[in-house]
């Protein structure tokens, strides 16, 4: 073998950190981007907000055509007439001289950095900032009510039962254990060894007091048993069952429950006088819940010697009850949807207008007094660790505010794109959606398809029939009878429809809707409806039926 050396030349592509950085923000929501600038407002000094005076690129209208061949023309003028942002020359800073003394870093630095780029005393500042913080504290607003969380509801319904210390330490553990849809998934077992061992930690530092800081699992047992001073004997299996069914008799009822069986038994437990259809509904949840979980109801006639009037009656008692005690507990901010584009028709122009949500975005500029430091003779009083900090954060100013000029160029580039080849769409509803994929819009936006679903993930749009993920607008197409490609999102509100409407003691199979299907003139197969139900989530017929 010989060793040599050789040279080669090729082209390779690479990007730089700040292209990584713009690629990132593509995919933030508008939310997102908002918490991103408003957190960079305040670690870079350089950033400052303002009311801009210059024109707004947030938005561009446009007029649709009223073919196929003008909708791709009106498309790639809609996307050429998007304002594109100006580009920002780099500025040249001063360098450091070879022969220049390497200063200490001195904490003065700081402060007389901040009087030049705010022409103020910093300390003076702060001393304002306490005056007004002492005058916010006269001044104390309304107090908002503060409303019990689930979790503290529930421990306050335990402390009036009568249960021993344990019990009423074990139930309180449990319930700390409860998820939001009000179930005990945890396994038992397990929460049996961590709450014993937690008693043994508590009984071991009430003996020796020094212990207790000594290790984190009796930190978290004090935790748990901070107004216990008594030692305290360990739960059994049997203490657990019946502190957790005392549980379940709680308000709501049927929380701590470990599965969807246990859970209705309890809140039917909860009745205290049960009639005859109650009394009926507990029997198939206890003896026929396997044939009932499937539907089949002859098999539950024939085993519990019932007739169909009244187990109907049972099976309505069972519909009736709560499969989720817990409700959810999640806030309402996460349950809210901020539309990151704005789509409004004009009827007497019949076109359409498509804005940027960026109302909550502060309009931001770099500071200009760092053009003023650079020119002070003190610039050059500052270390080199300074300068260059002073220097990175001016870049990062500038770049931002860039690359949020770029980033609404972009979406608006393609959400115009997207609106024109889905113009049947914002002037009709979703009845007229198109089959539409990435590729078309990133050939007519002129943009790379990952750049596209960058864009599109994640990100909504309002219009006047609602607000619909950008993801919504892209499906496959299906030829009909008449040759003409419609959406398979047109084929799937077809079967919802259908299904819907069916009767619940005859629902209809997969073959039978596919014949409905081809009766409309879409040729679907049986094995298609079967695809596009299960993405429904819709169950089969069997599970559909009802008495």
């Amino acid at each position: 073998m010989k060793l040599g050396l050789s040279l080669q030349v090729a082209l390779q592509q690479t990007l730089t950190p700040q292209q990584i950085q713009y690629l990132k923000m593509l995919q933030l929501t508008a939310q997102q981007i908002e918490q991103q600038v408003r957190s960079e407002m305040e670690n870079n000094p350089m950033l400052e907000e303002s009311a801009s005076d210059e024109a707004p690129i947030a938005q561009e209208s446009y007029i649709t055509g009223t073919d196929v061949a003008e909708d791709v023309e009106a498309a790639q003028q809609a996307a050429k007439s998007v304002p594109q942002s100006e580009s920002v020359e780099a500025e040249r800073f001063p360098t450091e001289e070879a022969g220049e003394p390497q200063q200490p870093f001195e904490p003065e630095d700081a402060f007389e950095f901040y009087k030049l780029l705010w022409g103020e005393d910093p300390s003076a500042a702060r001393a304002s900032d306490g005056v007004a913080a002492i005058d916010e504290d006269d001044n104390e607003g309304f107090q908002i009510q503060d409303a019990p969380t689930f979790e503290e509801d529930l421990i306050e319904q335990l402390r009036f039962l009568p249960l021993s210390v344990e019990d009423r330490l074990f139930g309180t553990y449990i319930i700390g254990n409860v998820d939001s849809d009000g179930y005990l998934r945890r396994d038992m077992t397990e929460l049996l060894q961590e709450f014993n061992a937690m008693i043994a930690e508590h009984n071991l530092a009430l003996v020796t007091p020094a212990f207790l800081g000594g290790r984190a699992a009796a930190a978290k047992a004090a935790a748990v048993f901070e107004d216990v001073d008594q030692t305290l004997m360990p739960i059994t299996a049997a203490q657990a069952e019946h502190v957790i069914r005392r549980i379940q008799s709680l308000d709501p009822p049927g929380v701590a429950s470990r599965n969807v069986r246990e859970c209705l038994l309890a809140q039917l437990r909860a009745v205290r006088k049960p009639n005859a259809a109650q009394k009926l509904a507990m029997l198939v949840l206890t003896d026929a819940y396997e044939a009932f979980a499937m539907k089949h109801y002859p098999v539950i006639e024939r085993q519990l010697d019932v007739e169909e009037s009244y187990l109907r009656e049972a099976l309505e008692v069972i519909r009736r009850l709560n499969p989720r005690p817990g409700g959810g507990t999640f806030e309402s901010e996460m349950n809210t949807v901020v539309p990151d584009f704005i789509v409004e028709r004009d009827e007497e122009h019949d076109d359409f207008l498509v804005t940027v949500n960026d109302s909550r975005l502060p309009t931001l500029r770099v500071n200009s007094a760092y053009e003023r430091i650079k020119k002070d003779a003190r610039y050059r009083q500052f270390n080199k660790e300074t300068r260059e900090w002073m220097r990175k954060k001016y870049e990062d100013a500038k770049f931002l505010v860039q690359a949020l000029r770029q980033r609404k160029s972009t979406m608006l580039k393609v959400m115009t794109t997207i609106v024109a080849l889905q113009k049947d769409f914002f002037r009709s509803g979703p009845e007229q959606l198109k089959p539409l994929i990435y590729r078309d819009v990133s050939e007519i936006a002129g943009m790379d398809i990952s750049t596209i679903c960058r864009i599109v993930n994640g990100k909504y749009v309002q219009s006047q029939f609602g607000t619909f993920e950008l993801k919504y607008f892209f499906s496959e197409s299906l030829v009909t009878d008449e040759g003409e490609e419609v959406s398979t999102r047109i084929i799937k509100q077809k079967i919802k429809e259908m299904i819907d409407a069916e009767s619940k003691y005859k629902p209809l199979s997969d073959d039978k809707l596919a014949q409905d299907l081809k009766k409309l003139g879409y040729n679907v197969a049986r094995r298609t409806v079967a695809k596009y139900r299960e993405q429904l989530r819709i169950p089969v017929a069997r599970l559909r039926k009802e008495l």
